[in-house]
């Protein structure tokens, strides 16, 4: 046999690739199955600019990779994310350029990478309350813990629900539910998850992570070429929802953004529009009380603040603890409730 005129071109290995994104996830693969655990070095991840785009960027990475077979996707700790980097916005604040690549492609892609740059079995291991769960939810099998509890928080803070959030909630709960918990901000609990079909199973608390590896492995018994043409029929309702309405709802989240920026009013839980990097301390409180498992008024979303901050305080007096690790660290100075 002749020797073609030139040879594939050569990518990264999994190790070096693994280096690259080590600040924002945990890499591990055994026998073609691959662990992605989301983290902001060596805690649990804070959202930010830089840990939205680098997982898009990792799963682009993960999908030119033909040795991994199956990918799980879960959480550092006992839950998924809680906590925002307080300074990890300032690119976002950075107009035209910056902020138009943050909310244009970063937003989008977070999302489509997922579903049209997989070519394999995909599982979401989510082993405790939290937002932003994109990644997981997307994937072909979901899996949570018992006691999970998630939301689309978006409205409460003033922000239009498009960053992908929304839409999967119409999708997997029926447009008049899925309205309901977007435009209302309410929390859904694992169970209500299960019954209104955005999770698959729901597990004891701390077996999320070994359930999925369980279903894995199960899955590795099919022949590879099987069980990735069953993933792409998997991931086709979700491609035909993407291509028709993704964007639409990406690009409307942005421009509600960008009216708050130009009319001065995007700053602290004050503001007509909570800035991301406000909304740590809220978020804590959140997940630790079930004030949002409750249906929501006018009266408690003008109460939220006061009632988070007084929450802090006993938090602080050592009256209460505080189930979710918070770095205070980088919070702006004159922050204050």
């Amino acid at each position: 046999m002749g020797k073609p005129l030139a040879d594939y071109v050569k990518l990264p290995e999994f190790d070096e690739y693994k280096e690259w994104f080590k600040a924002f996830a945990d890499l591990k693969r055994e026998d073609g199955i691959v662990q992605v655990t989301w983290k902001t070095n060596d805690g649990p991840m804070h959202h930010s600019g830089m840990s939205h785009r680098a997982m898009s960027q990792l799963t682009r990475w993960l999908s030119l990779d033909y040795k991994n077979e199956i990918i799980i996707y879960t959480h550092i700790g006992d839950n998924w994310m809680i906590e925002s980097d307080a300074n990890g916005w300032e690119t976002y604040s950075k107009l035209p350029t910056e902020r138009f690549q943050h909310q244009y492609f970063d937003d989008t892609n977070l999302i489509k990478n997922m579903i049209f740059d997989l070519d394999v079995p995909t599982i979401g291991a989510i082993p405790g309350s939290g937002f932003h769960w994109d990644s997981a939810m997307l994937c072909d099998i979901t899996i949570c813990s018992e006691d999970t509890k998630m939301e689309v928080p978006h409205a409460q803070g003033g922000l239009v629900p498009g960053d992908g959030m929304g839409l999967m909630a119409q999708h997997y709960f029926g447009t008049q539910r899925g309205n309901y918990y977007t435009m209302t901000t309410r929390q859904f609990t694992a169970q209500q998850m299960l019954d209104w079909g955005m999770v698959s199973e729901v597990v004891p608390k701390g077996t999320v992570v070994d359930r999925a590896w369980e279903i894995a492995r199960m899955l590795k018994t099919m022949p590879y070429e099987n069980r990735t043409i069953m993933s792409n029929l998997a991931k086709r309702p979700l491609k035909k929802l993407l291509v028709e309405d993704l964007k639409l709802h990406t690009v409307s989240e942005q421009y509600g953004s960008l009216l708050r920026v130009a009319a001065g009013d995007l700053g602290d839980e004050n503001s007509a529009q909570q800035d991301e990097k406000y909304i740590s301390r809220v978020n804590d409180w959140r997940y630790a009380t079930h004030d949002m498992e409750e249906p929501q008024t006018a009266e408690s979303w003008r109460a939220m603040p006061q009632k988070a901050a007084d929450w802090w305080k006993k938090v602080e007096a050592g009256e209460i603890e505080n189930p979710y690790v918070f770095e205070h660290s980088n919070e702006p100075e004159d922050y204050k409730f």
